[in-house]
């Protein structure tokens, strides 16, 4: 194992990435390069693991103090976790275990799926390890048709789900460019007191390097539910391997009668299901609309020692 700066590895991790068995955008190179560049301003280190001088897997760790740490912060990191070559998962842990052990590390890996290499992993080899359960992110998991989506969701649901979409009938939703961004930061600050203040120079700016490099990688989902001229709601969404991860999201308050928030998302699992998505992914935030289109419980875990 060595340490690296994040810049160094970018090859390597696109390599790695690029063969993972379930890559996520949350552990591209582009997702922590846009972290480092506008939150936390620096070039920071990651931990390489490698076999013969191969770069065997990355993960994006920092030490501080006498605890290992993910990189992340909790405004914008829904996901994380290490990324590695399929079959050297094992190895990884070991070394990382070894290493924690050797230098009475303490440890603070989140947000972390609990199915993930360094949950098993970690948990089995250091006794003093707590998994701790977390944030809740409901995962909708897509049928084969919109007709059969509909009848997935109970009575009431299914009812006000059609009731919203019959009001607005004639909008549609559709792709937007990403010079479309600050229409999106203007929709989602006069819909949300709390995203309002979410807001700040620094997560514009990673928003905004996010949606230039996600576009480019075709993995951006940034789209308008517009009726007539005007556009009502907007998501900002990822799509890859058949799987939509909902982002963030803002609505015209002008059009709040019309629940354009619900018509959005409804409008676009609609698409999503058309696109044959397995998984429409809600990510971090228990909110109830989430669950009234279908989603179902699944959290995210805390490795702390």
């Amino acid at each position: 194992m060595r340490i690296e700066q994040l810049s160094s590895t970018k090859d390597a991790w696109a390599e790695l990435w690029n063969k993972a068995l379930t890559p996520i955008p949350f552990t591209s190179f582009e997702w922590y390069d846009a972290l480092a560049q506008n939150f936390l301003k620096s070039d920071p280190h990651v931990m390489v693991f490698c076999e013969n001088d191969t770069i065997r897997g990355i993960l994006p760790a920092f030490i501080s103090g006498e605890t290992i740490r993910l990189l992340g912060d909790e405004r914008v990191t829904d996901l994380n976790d290490m990324i590695y070559a399929s079959g050297y998962e094992e190895m990884i842990v070991e070394h990382l275990a070894g290493y924690i052990t050797r230098n009475n590390l303490g440890v603070d890996f989140y947000p972390l799926e609990i199915d993930g290499p360094l949950v098993s992993g970690l948990s089995n080899r250091i006794p003093e390890l707590t998994v701790q359960k977390k944030d809740c992110c409901p995962l909708l998991r897509l049928p084969g048709s919109w007709k059969e989506y509909l009848a997935s969701l109970d009575a009431k649901s299914r009812h006000e789900l059609r009731r919203k979409l019959k009001k607005v009938n004639g909008v549609v939703i559709e792709d937007v460019q990403p010079t479309e961004t600050k229409r999106l930061f203007d929709l989602m600050a006069l819909s949300d007191r709390n995203k309002r203040e979410f807001l700040e120079p620094e997560t514009m700016g990673f928003f905004t390097e996010l949606v230039d490099a996600f576009h480019k990688r075709g993995w951006l989902r940034l789209r308008a539910a517009v009726m007539g001229n005007r556009i009502i709601g907007m998501i900002l969404a990822f799509k890859f391997r058949g799987r939509v991860y909902l982002f963030n999201m803002g609505f015209d308050p002008a059009f709040r009668s019309l629940s354009p928030g619900i018509v959005t998302i409804g409008l676009d699992i609609n698409s999503a299901i058309e696109e044959d998505c397995q998984y429409y992914d809600f990510l971090r935030g228990d909110e109830d609309y989430k669950y009234r289109l279908g989603a179902k419980e699944r959290y995210t875990v805390r490795l702390k020692r």
